[in-house]
Parts: structure tokens; sequence; C-alpha cells
């Protein structure tokens, strides 16, 4: 805040002590021998004028940078009314009044959003859990009635693209609050893995894929929540599968380790992406320009995987060629 500007700003005021200063001045003049008044009260006015607006300047400025020196190192903005006190002057007071007023409206906002934002998420968590029984209950079928028919129409493999769907839309209600449904623990990466792999065991079929699962074993416990680890690794598959080459799809999963922390890395030699893609692969929603080309493709997957592995303490990173394939590391 410059003393410039707010003399700018009160032109108003530097108009009327002009006004006054003309009229007194040409009085003045009427008066014999009244030169040594005239410039003693030309003095005594500017003077005057000059001292008063720099001593309300210093107030404004001393009122708002306390604003400043309160709000500034504060993360939620909103709570700065409730540490500036009620303010010395009427002007003061009248602002801060405002402030209180605009914490409360914006509170009330926040509640009932959080309220509605609430209410849907226990819908689709209540969602996902009833639309996984009549899958279940299909699946059940198509194997107690497991003839040439079904077997052949690739049923089975579109049930199981549907429940993964399913599952991602739980994932992702969930995960705002995940700290609220995880347990930290030793996990088992070569059985996380070996699962998730079962798991879409028919979709692999239909791509003709090699899956080479190696080096798990001396490095196979690490510290995380198995049930968020295995979306990710069965997000990360899902990946590998849907821009799979058409010819075959290899997928290698083994672990290293390096300064102190061990490195889960998922390879396949799929369609790869461009380099100038890589770094907005975790953005929710992006899908690329093999994305748009797949109807399949929601940009959910990956977004969904950084953000738990955020939550979990855990890094994922991925790395990419075009026409060469992928590989998405997890690091814990």
């Amino acid at each position: 805040m410059k003393y410039t500007t707010y003399l700018r700003e009160h032109a108003a005021w530097l108009v009327v002590f002009l006004v006054m200063m003309l009229t007194i001045e040409t009085f003045l003049l009427t008066i014999t021998g009244g030169t040594w008044i005239m410039a003693y009260v030309l003095f005594a006015m500017v003077s005057g004028y000059g001292i008063g607006t720099y001593l309300e300047y210093r107030k404004v400025l001393k009122f708002t940078d306390e604003i400043h020196s309160v709000m500034d190192p504060l993360d939620k903005k909103y709570l700065a009314p409730e540490m500036l006190g009620k303010g010395k002057t009427q002007e003061e007071r009248e602002i801060l009044y405002f402030f209180e007023n605009m914490e409360t409206s914006m509170n009330n906002e926040v509640s009932t959003f959080r309220r509605k934002s609430e209410d849907y998420k226990e819908y689709i968590e209540t969602w996902v859990h009833e639309v996984k029984i009549p899958i279940a209950t299909a699946k059940m079928i198509m194997t107690n009635h497991k003839d040439q028919v079904i077997a052949g129409s690739g049923i089975e493999m579109e049930m199981d693209r549907i429940e993964s769907y399913v599952e991602q839309a739980l994932f992702y209600a969930r995960s705002a609050e995940v700290e609220k449904d995880y347990f930290i623990k030793p996990v088992d990466l070569e059985q996380v893995v070996n699962e998730a792999v079962i798991q879409r065991k028919r979709m692999l079929i239909a791509k003709r894929a090699l899956v080479d699962v190696h080096d798990l074993e001396t490095k196979r416990e690490v510290l995380s929540d198995n049930k968020w680890i295995s979306f990710i690794v069965g997000q990360i598959l899902d990946n590998s599968i849907k821009y799979a080459k058409e010819e075959s799809l290899a997928i290698e999963v083994f672990c290293e380790e390096e300064d102190n922390h061990v490195l889960l890395h998922i390879q396949d030699n799929g369609i790869g992406m461009k380099e100038s893609e890589v770094g907005r692969v975790f953005d929710k929603g992006f899908t690329g320009s093999n994305g748009r080309s797949n109807k399949a493709s929601t940009g959910i997957g990956l977004y969904l995987c950084k953000k738990l592995c955020k939550r979990l303490e855990h890094d994922i990173k991925v790395t990419s060629t075009e026409g060469v394939g992928t590989t998405v590391t997890i690091v814990f």
C-alpha cells in the first residue's frame, strides 16, 4: 500500500482543501498588510493537510498490515476473522463485521456441500455393494452352465470387466478418506501380484498374454495396506491389457531394492505413449492420443493409483516409449 496511491484515491479531499485554501487566501487579499498572514496560513494549511492525510494513511496501513500478518501464514484463510479482534475504529469494526459474515456464510455453504458429498458417497458405496450381488450370481450361473456357447461367447470376460469397473467406482468414492479405511502392515507382494493376475486370467488369455513374475521372493514383504495396494496393482495390469498391441501382450513384474526402498516394476510391451504425454498420465481424466482412439479409456485408473499411493506414502512413476511399451514403478 503506497501513500501516493492513497492520495490519488482520496483526491476529493484535495479538491475540498484547494477550494478552502483559495477562499481563505482570496479573503486575506482584502486585508491591508495581509501578505505575511497569507504566507503563514498557506504553510499551515498545506502542512496540516499533509500531516493529517499521512497520519490517516498510517492508520489504514497498520490495519491492513495486521490483516496480512494474520492471513498470510494461514492455510485456511477463512479463519482470519477469528484472529483479528474487534477493531479500534468504526471503519475497522465494520470491515471485520463483513469478514465475519462472509466466514459464516462460507462455513454454511461448505457444510451443505459436505453433507451432499457424503450422501452421494454413501449412495455410490451402497450401489456398488448391491450391484456386486447380481454380478456374482451371474458368474456363478455361468460357471454352473458352462456349455460351449457361454465359453466361447466372451460373456465371462465382459463380466470380469464390469466387476473391475464397479470396483474402481467403489475405490474412487472412498479415495478422499482412505486414511479411515486402511491398515498398514507387512504385505506379501508376490501374493498380491499373483492374485491380481489370476483375477484377470480370462482377459490375459484373450490377449494371448505372457506374464513373467520374478524376483519377488526375497523382497516380497513391504509395509502397505493389502486391499489398497492390490487395487493399485490391478489397475496397472488393466491398463497393460487395455493398451496391448494386437499381436500379443508380454507383462513382466519384478522387484529391486534402491536406497533402502523396494521398487515394484510392472512392465509391458504395449502401444506406449508419446514422451510429451508421460508427465500428464496421473491427471484426472487424461487419456492421451492413444486413449482417444480407445473408447474404453476413462483416465481414472492411474489418477486413482497416484492419489492412493500418495495417501499410503508410496511413490509411483511411469516411463514409456511410444510403440515399445510402458513401465509403472511403485516405490515402497
